[in-house]
């Protein structure tokens, strides 16, 4: 308990010394007591279809991230923002050599639990990814870097990327890729508004529904809450950032894009009953993929 107060202690200070703003702050708190209070949640929502992952995972986030990392037997995975361990637990299941680090205990202890049970060594650890030393002193203690980092709908949540954008630099191998997968910017909450319309086939009189993705701002649109799920108990606060400045930071510090994706799920006939589903926009990406390298 004492060693997690001098961590905290610590974390906070780095964060005043980068000039992360009080309102900031507060939202990270906040996130971090979000994700606490839904760690039980979010780990019987994320497991009940008998998939590791709800849907999004599996049919739209952990193909690409498969892809994109193109990962080889013997080298090594980090993931950021690991949550409950879904990306984890599929590179450990490949034979990878994976680290997890996340600022939610509560969902680390799902992690670990999940990886007990299923046979998985992963090693978990607590960071924040807002706190640049605390990130630093990590690289510093992990010289060799990692061969893959992983960033799964993460970015959204932070209220800076400069900090986790100095850092990968440090934590990547060279020749390693960096995969990041979050809500497409301009397709998804909050910039996207999915609408729909139900109406009958004169010829067949059977319901037809037809859908749209209304964009009514992009460039500037401020923090907003969200669910990462529907019905979760609790909202997070997310981020919403043009590609510009997504892209940004990470060009910055010397990491370059070499791959893109845009998932959408694939769904044959959509889903009827649950109009609003992103089953019933096939022709609309969800998540943006990327993959980063060094320069």
């Amino acid at each position: 308990m004492q060693q997690r107060q001098i961590i905290n202690m610590t974390t906070n200070i780095s964060l005043q010394i980068n000039g992360l703003s009080d309102r900031d702050k507060a939202a990270t708190d906040e996130n971090r007591r979000a994700w606490d209070a839904i760690a039980d949640w979010w780990e019987h929502k994320q497991s009940e279809s008998g998939d590791d992952g709800n849907d999004m995972f599996t049919q739209c986030l952990l193909p690409e991230v498969e892809q994109l990392s193109d990962w080889q037997p013997g080298e090594t995975v980090l993931d950021l923002g690991a949550g409950s361990g879904i990306i984890c637990r599929m590179f450990a299941a490949k034979g990878a050599k994976v680290t997890g680090l996340d600022f939610s205990d509560l969902m680390l202890e799902k992690a670990r639990e999940r990886a007990e049970t299923n046979g998985l060594k992963i090693e978990y650890d607590f960071i924040d990814l807002m706190d640049i030393e605390s990130m630093k002193n990590y690289a510093r203690m992990h010289p060799e870097g990692f061969d893959i980092i992983t960033i799964s709908t993460t970015l959204k949540s932070l209220p800076s990327l400069e900090p986790i954008a100095e850092a990968l630099p440090l934590l990547l191998k060279r020749g390693g890729r960096v995969v990041n997968v979050d809500l497409h910017p301009a397709f998804s909450k909050p910039a996207g508004h999915r609408g729909m319309e139900i109406f009958e086939d004169p010829e067949t009189g059977k319901q037809q529904l037809k859908t749209y993705i209304k964009v009514m701002r992009y460039l500037n649109i401020p923090p907003s809450k969200s669910e990462a799920v529907r019905g979760q108990p609790e909202p997070l606060t997310t981020y919403h950032r043009p590609f510009w400045s997504l892209l940004e930071p990470f060009f910055r510090n010397g990491l370059v894009m070499d791959a893109m994706r845009e998932p959408a799920f694939k769904t044959e006939g959509g889903d009827m009953e649950h109009p609003q589903s992103y089953h019933n926009f096939p022709q609309t990406p969800m998540l943006l993929a990327f993959r980063l390298k060094h320069r």
